[in-house]
């Protein structure tokens, strides 16, 4: 037990003093500071800060070591003693946190120190989970995440983990989904902030931070309707009649685009873009995989004609298309055009700096632009995506088939495990009958203006 001095200073800088000039005992001994903390004098001289501390469900207090006088003083030692108590009564063990100290495994404590972290764990290692683990985000992927923990950081950057519950992350969520609505905007920052904080709090349980994710099981604050958009003509995709039996689509948006993108003697896109954006509606290609499309990637002399998609959302987006007649004569076309040191085939012009290639959201401004042009209303460039699918299963009836064009991994054992088949020849199939499809719609635009 530790023994109670008469005459100790009441002061900590006293006791400093007190300590600085003790001598070394015979035995031995353990003198009590006050507040729970002692200080043990061996007959060598140390002088060492030790407490009891009980933690959650342990029968027994143990002592531990606060610090070592002089290197520690009595009022360090009294703040570090705070510091053990508040993590004993979070349920973690002090003396391990300082054993992972002394390995370099780094406590966190804070919100926005784990933040930190994740952005770090974003940056270097990409997605988390299954076949995209290890990749790099994109460039605006890590900026939304970015803008994402710049909202969560204000709010509850300065917070312990422990002491993070549920409804202080709902609460902040929520006020973010209502100032987002006041401004006329869609919720869906909020359910990308809402997305991070379960990632980050993940990220702090599989690092062993944190017991428990308070984000886990709260709802999307903002209903997100997903996009149904895609162009329409008067043979393949028909403008369907609404619920009161009113048709309110415009079955020559096809036409009007192709004749816009084959007519260079129309006012709009350069060259590269209206091709790009052609090969988008042909082959029905994300706007990232055309823009950087590499000529390394084109097999133009090849049996088949056909390209390959390498840069992709996904690992199961790295595929390979066929390249119907009206696709491999544009790119024969461009061939010709493009200086044979350059490797994209789309190249950032001269004055560009964000990317070596065409920069897919200056594709998307291009469309967009065409559009309000064309009186092509509401249309976004992941609509011809859209539109080029709906039209092939519309086509062929083959689901799985439009799937694979689209670069979507299967749902089936099958298609996952064991289908190794290219389907080159029925791809090459569909694809053709579409883009006949637009040429005859393109055809019967160009004669409906003159």
């Amino acid at each position: 037990m530790a023994k109670t001095i008469e005459k100790l200073p009441k002061t900590d800088q006293g006791l400093q003093a007190w300590l600085q000039n003790r001598k070394p005992p015979a035995e031995r001994e353990w003198l009590a500071l006050g507040h729970g903390l002692t200080v043990c004098i061996a007959p060598s001289g140390d002088k060492t800060f030790q407490a009891r501390l009980r933690r959650i469900g342990d029968k027994n207090a143990r002592r531990i070591t606060i610090g070592h006088f002089p290197e520690t003083s009595v009022a360090e030692a009294r703040q570090k003693l705070l510091a053990a108590r508040a993590a004993v009564k979070s349920g973690r063990d002090p003396a391990l946190d300082r054993r992972r100290a002394r390995e370099g495994i780094e406590t966190v404590a804070t919100f926005g120190r784990l933040l930190d972290l994740y952005l770090i764990e974003r940056a270097e290692k990409g997605h988390q989970r299954g076949s995209r683990k290890g990749k790099p985000l994109a460039a605006k992927t890590m900026l939304m995440q970015k803008r994402a923990v710049a909202m969560l950081r204000k709010a509850l950057g300065d917070r312990l983990l422990d002491d993070i519950k549920p409804l202080d992350v709902s609460t902040v969520i929520d006020r973010e989904e209502k100032r987002l609505r006041k401004a006329g905007r869609t919720g869906r920052a909020a359910n990308i902030a809402l997305g991070v904080a379960r990632q980050a709090f993940k990220f702090a349980r599989q690092k062993g931070h944190l017991r428990q994710n308070p984000a886990a099981d709260l709802d999307r604050p903002a209903s997100e309707i997903a996009r149904a958009r895609i162009l329409y003509d008067s043979v393949v995709l028909k403008p369907s009649p609404d619920e009161h039996g009113v048709v309110t689509g415009d079955e020559g948006e096809i036409g009007r685009l192709a004749e816009a993108l084959a007519d260079l003697d129309t006012p709009g896109p350069d060259r590269g873009t209206r091709a790009a954006l052609l090969l988008a509606l042909l082959l029905g290609m994300r706007a990232n995989e055309v823009a950087s499309l590499q000529w390394s990637a084109v097999h133009l002399d090849d049996s088949t004609p056909a390209l390959t998609v390498v840069r992709a959302k996904t690992a199961a987006g790295v595929r390979t298309l066929p390249l119907p007649r009206q696709a491999a004569d544009l790119l024969r076309a461009l061939k010709m055009e493009t200086p044979k040191k350059t490797g994209f085939v789309f190249p950032a012009r001269n004055e560009g700096g964000r990317a070596e290639h065409l920069h897919p959201e200056s594709l998307s401004r291009a469309f967009s632009r065409l559009c309000d042009r064309l009186d092509i209303k509401e249309a976004v460039l992941h609509d011809l995506r859209r539109t080029a699918l709906s039209a092939i299963v519309e086509l062929k009836g083959d689901t799985v088939l439009a799937e694979r064009i689209a670069g979507h991994k299967g749902t089936t054992t099958l298609s996952k495990h064991y289908d190794q088949s290219t389907r080159l020849t029925p791809m090459l199939d569909a694809l053709t009958q579409w883009a006949d499809a637009i040429d005859a719609a393109r055809a019967r635009a160009k004669e409906s203006s003159t």
